[in-house]
């Protein structure tokens, strides 16, 4: 009787040890998933109290001080530096009235509005870059990498312009510009004017992070590429100082073959003479002939006086024989 009593204890106890288990398990999951759920939560930040203050970085941006219209060249006094919170401030904005100054809007600003990259034409003096000095032309070459200095070129250095031409099977090279100063060194890509390279340069320079609107580009005609074909540098584009005169032989030298550049240093003052090669090669060192001395002043002859005729007799005497003059 003792022994039935305790194996039936046995029995309905395991199914009570089972359901704690199974309980302890579910509530070591919950409390897993309320763990990632709290961790997952973004945290809110608390509510300053009324005596705490709250720091905010602002940044400052150029905004327009009145209405400016389309076509506007910017003064400092039509726009004015604010500050506002980052947060707020657009990241293709400017931060400086000197960056705006004598620049060109191509929208209309309402005031207080924040000026951006897309809104603003660089100035003229900026998309230039250089000045032709005064009594001298701006001559544009176009050279390919490999062929001369091209590719070592800088704004700033002086350069020789050495023209090559054929003359029959022999080719022919001169020296047509000496000293001629760069102005403008840089790739050339084909069928992009240099105004919306540099523009694009400027733009990049302010590190905009939101790209200006496309503008709109003119239809292409049949057979001509576009600026987005073949953009691939291929040629540098030289703009030099030169004389009026020197211009005329560039173009010459253009038009009957090439023209290529080579440095030359900075302190180089000597002339070098003209040469020609290889039709006319420097010929041996030769003593100039003296040159003519003026002629003598002769004094003119003057004609002798007549001299009347002279008339003789003969006379014979014997074997002797005698000229007697006869007076008139």
């Amino acid at each position: 009787m003792m022994q039935a009593t305790t194996a039936g204890r046995g029995k309905g106890a395991m199914p009570l040890r089972r359901w704690l288990l199974v309980g302890a398990v579910i509530c070591a999951g919950i409390a897993v998933l309320a763990t990632w759920w709290v961790a997952r939560r973004p945290s809110v930040p608390s509510a300053p109290s009324a005596g705490e203050t709250v720091m905010v970085k602002k940044v400052p941006i150029v905004v327009a001080a009145k209405d400016l219209t389309k076509g506007t060249r910017i003064s400092t006094a039509e726009v004015k530096i604010v500050e506002v919170p980052e947060d707020k401030a657009p990241k293709d904005a400017f931060n400086s009235v000197e960056a705006v100054r004598n620049a060109l809007l191509v929208q209309d600003v309402p005031k207080e509005t924040p000026l951006r990259t897309f809104q603003v034409m660089p100035s003229p003096e900026q998309l230039r870059e250089f000045s032709v000095p005064i009594g001298l032309r701006g001559f544009v070459l176009y050279q390919p990498f490999t062929e001369g200095a091209a590719d070592i070129l800088l704004p700033g250095d002086l350069v020789d312009v050495i023209a090559t031409r054929r003359e029959g099977d022999v080719t022919v090279a001169e020296v047509v510009v000496r000293r001629a100063q760069v102005l403008v060194a840089e790739n050339y890509v084909p069928g992009m004017s240099r105004g919306e390279m540099v523009r694009q340069r400027i733009l990049s320079r302010a590190a905009q992070a939101t790209p200006a609107p496309p503008e709109p580009k003119p239809a292409a005609q049949p057979g001509q590429p576009t600026a987005g074909e073949g953009t691939t540098p291929s040629m540098r584009r030289i703009l030099l100082a030169v004389t009026p005169q020197e211009a005329v032989r560039l173009a010459r030298a253009i038009e009957e073959g090439r023209a290529l550049t080579v440095l030359r240093n900075e302190h180089d003052y000597f002339p070098t003479p003209p040469f020609r090669s290889p039709l006319e090669e420097p010929k041996e060192k030769t003593t100039p002939p003296p040159p003519p001395r003026p002629p003598e002043r002769v004094t003119p002859a003057v004609p002798p006086t007549p001299v009347a005729p002279v008339r003789t007799v003969v006379v014979y005497r014997g074997t002797e024989r005698e000229e007697v003059i006869v007076s008139h």
